[in-house]
């Protein structure tokens, strides 16, 4: 009688512990639920910001990529520009020091007297100019008016001023020279009273 009330004790306390173990069944399987719906949540915010991470770095590398070009394209510029300015002017010092030459053979053609400019040497000597003059010209010299203008300092050289004054260039002692819109030597003048681009003083 005692082991009949035992088993009938015991079946009473399995059935009743089984109602327990379904609730505490069902509570882990619910959070066992909800972790699996917060943790792919988790994972898109990481990946998001991994991503925006990615489209920032991707910018400064865009954006430094595009500054080396432009500083390489300026550089390149700079360079090229150098070049041009260097070829323009490559002739200046051999022509600066050729200048002294040019004015002896200027002098030696001026004091050849009047009627012996038809002389054939004298000829010769005029055509020599000519040639001379021509290459000059093609590397960009151009000798500077002087006689008949206005005084201008930064290429008259005023080395004679009459006694009254005046501001117009009335004598050329030295030619002046400039090459390209570079000076290579100013003009040596004599500054007076005259009127200005004179076709007396010109000639």
């Amino acid at each position: 009688m005692d082991r009949g009330m035992r088993n009938q004790n015991e079946d009473a306390n399995q059935r009743a512990e089984t109602p327990r173990e379904q609730v505490v069944e069902a509570n882990r399987s619910e959070s066992e639920a909800m972790h699996d719906t917060e943790e792919p949540e988790i994972v898109g915010t990481n990946l998001a910001d991994e991503l925006e991470m990615e489209r920032i770095r991707s910018a400064e590398y865009l954006d430094q990529a595009q500054r080396t070009r432009a500083e390489l394209i300026n550089y390149r510029r700079r360079m090229e520009q150098e070049m041009q300015v260097a070829r323009r002017y490559a002739a200046e010092h051999v022509i600066a020091r050729l200048l002294p030459v040019i004015d002896d053979f200027h002098r030696a053609i001026d004091a050849v007297p009047q009627n012996d400019r038809e002389n054939p040497w004298v000829q010769g000597m005029l055509l020599i100019e000519r040639k001379m003059w021509s290459v000059l010209e093609a590397e960009g010299v151009k000798p500077i008016e002087a006689v008949g203008k206005p005084f201008d300092p930064s290429i008259h050289e005023a080395v004679s001023v009459e006694s009254d004054g005046g501001d117009i260039v009335v004598e050329e002692f030295q030619r002046g020279y400039m090459l390209h819109d570079r000076l290579i030597r100013p003009a040596m003048v004599k500054v007076g009273q005259g009127k200005a681009d004179s076709p007396d003083m010109n000639a």
